[in-house]
């Protein structure tokens, strides 16, 4: 029987008892007490991280993820060692569309527990048709007006642009948005006017043998997480091509308020 279940139990044989002697309403009332005591020490005991955390792991592996598992099994170690570990967590990466337009984004399921991710960080290797090899790593503090201090585990949505045409981020007009200019910071958490004011976060589409695209996210100090290979298509359901099915959108329900 469900705790809701006995309560609701008990309390129509309070109602039972009222015409019965005072002892045996007293002593009925005694149960209920004891039955809401233990429903609250064991909500109390419920940790949802915790829950959330087993549960992803187990998908993870039942899709195939090992990788991606495995990012789930060190946050679970770091979030049940009772230590506040400062360093973020990014488990993955996904480069995607929301349905019904082109637009394209990062799908991040990012763990922090001081709660202060400001940035996201791309590394490209690549070959250039001299046949010369380039590294190309740009920094961009994407979520400074986006600071989720709720958020210890959840996924985030990141406007990005995809570089076809050797793009670099333009140091200009991030020093801008820094500072605040050109945009109202209360109005930023509109997934509409953050991706309109946001300058350029380019990204390229990986190619095997080709293409090499990883990243990472940091925070307010400077802590950074391990750099994660970039998913696209070839190893995730959610895809360039098909974009985020509609559980990555109730997922993510928080952050798309597209007016």
């Amino acid at each position: 029987m469900k705790d809701r279940e006995l309560r609701n139990y008990i309390y129509n044989l309070i109602v039972e008892s009222e015409a019965r002697p005072m002892n045996t309403r007293k002593l009925v009332q005694a149960l209920l007490v004891v039955v809401i005591l233990i429903s609250v020490i064991s909500g109390c005991r419920r940790d949802p991280v915790l829950e959330e955390l087993k549960h992803l792991k187990k998908k993870a592996k039942a899709e195939g993820y090992g990788v991606v598992e495995q990012r789930y099994a060190l946050t679970l170690s770091k979030w049940k060692n009772h230590t506040l570990d400062r360093e973020p967590i990014l488990i993955t990466a996904q480069l995607g569309k929301l349905p019904g337009n082109e637009d394209m984004y990062l799908r991040l399921i990012t763990f922090d527990e001081d709660k202060d991710i400001v940035g996201i960080v791309i590394n490209e290797e690549y070959t250039d048709v001299n046949g010369v090899k380039i590294t190309l790593n740009e920094e961009y503090p994407a979520f400074v007006y986006r600071i989720i201090r709720g958020m210890l585990l959840g996924p985030r949505l990141l406007p990005v642009q995809i570089r076809d045409a050797g793009q670099r981020k333009n140091a200009q007009r991030w020093e801008k948005y820094e500072r605040g200019e050109g945009i109202d910071v209360n109005d930023v958490w509109r997934l509409k006017h953050w991706r309109e004011t946001l300058p350029p976060v380019w990204i390229s589409i990986p190619e095997p043998n080709a293409v090499k695209v990883h990243v990472y996210i940091y925070d307010q100090a400077g802590h950074k997480s391990e750099p994660i290979k970039l998913l696209t298509s070839d190893s995730t359901p959610v895809s360039v091509r098909k974009g985020l099915s509609f559980h990555d959108i109730l997922a993510l329900i928080k952050e798309i308020t597209i007016d």
